[in-house]
């Protein structure tokens, strides 16, 4: 099941506020090139085809990690959602940047302390509500 097709009660409300945040329609959109509105509708839908790309493969990896965090902290799906987006507001770094530190992990490469001990205080705020 696509994430867009999810029934949306299974969403958080912190989800849903940051899909909306990164809509993906191209009228407001600005180049990653040049930092103006694509010039014509041919270069408009290949800047939207590409920022959709690149949306698909960060929510991919979000997905991964959000797994990961299932199994190891017997959570549920929108409590990973709420780990996520709290280690990452906590540590100033992208909610795509903690969740592909997290599959690295079980590749050998350990966490950074600093996620590890974000992640563990994420896991204990959630329970501790």
């Amino acid at each position: 099941m696509s994430p867009s097709s999810r029934p949306s009660s299974r969403r958080g409300n912190t989800e849903q506020q940051f899909l909306a945040s990164h809509d993906t329609t191209s009228r407001n959109r600005l180049s990653h090139t040049s930092g103006q509105p694509p010039a014509g509708p041919v270069e408009a839908l290949s800047e939207e085809v590409a920022q959709l790309r690149t949306e698909m493969e960060r929510r991919s990896v979000i997905d991964m990690a959000r797994g990961m965090l299932m199994a190891r902290w017997s959570c549920s799906e929108d409590d990973t959602w709420q780990i996520l987006v709290n280690v990452s507001q906590h540590t100033n770094t992208t909610l795509h940047d903690i969740a592909e530190a997290v599959p690295a992990g079980v590749h050998g490469e350990p966490l950074p302390i600093p996620l590890q001990e974000h992640l563990a205080a994420a896991v204990a705020r959630l329970r501790a509500r």
